[in-house]
């Protein structure tokens, strides 16, 4: 399963990683800056299903970079793979601590625009290749955004497993291993379920399930 595809966070190596956790103030800056944009993303995959919080990406989003840079020392596998594993992780309890501080559904809160949410968003890459009828990402910045408005828009309308998949294979950019321990199932079953989320998706956005 090529769940990392995407390659690894920008400007990050194994040594910058170990430097920020024995606490060197300008690699953790490093380490900060390279998962700023990527944080962001990796909230707005989880917030999909609910567009009245996506106004909410940007809080939640610095709450997950916080969270890391207070408990880098901490992180056990000092690499950019174990940092991902680890930020994931990170991103994920933020997430769920922001939900079960809101009012149910139905409760209040206005939807919010998600062209204006994910506009400055870098382009989800790998991902879109896949999903696009021509394999490749759109070139304009308002096509771009235009993408990832459709690309939320879609992924937020997923069964949880699907989402759950594709938001840790290209969002957190988690190598398969990681993935399949985390849904606590063989390499094989994930890749299957990969496979079929991206299909599903696709599908909702193309018409085809048809991958390239």
């Amino acid at each position: 399963m090529r769940a990392n595809l995407p390659g690894s966070v920008p400007n990050l190596t194994d040594e910058v990683v170990a430097a920020a956790a024995a606490g060197s103030e300008l690699e953790t800056a490093r380490v900060v800056d390279a998962l700023s944009q990527q944080s962001r993303l990796m909230v707005a995959a989880r917030l999909s299903t609910s567009p009245a919080r996506m106004s909410a990406v940007d809080d939640v989003a610095q709450a997950a970079i916080l969270g890391l840079t207070s408990s880098l020392a901490r992180l056990e596998n000092q690499t950019v793979r174990g940092l991902k594993a680890y930020f994931s992780s990170i991103v994920a309890h933020k997430v769920v601590d922001f939900l079960r501080q809101q009012p149910k559904a139905g409760a209040g809160g206005k939807p919010v625009s998600l062209d204006s949410t994910v506009s400055g968003f870098s382009e989800p890459g790998p991902l879109w290749q896949l999903l696009s009828d021509s394999g490749t990402s759109p070139i304009s910045a308002a096509d771009r955004a235009d993408q990832i408005m459709r690309l939320m828009t879609e992924l937020g309308k997923l069964k949880p497993e699907h989402r759950e998949v594709i938001t840790m294979a290209f969002f957190d950019q988690l190598p398969s291993g990681e993935i399949a321990q985390r849904l606590n199932v063989s390499r094989a079953a994930a890749a299957m379920l990969l496979v079929r989320a991206i299909k599903a998706l696709r599908r909702n956005m193309t018409g085809s399930s048809e991958l390239h």
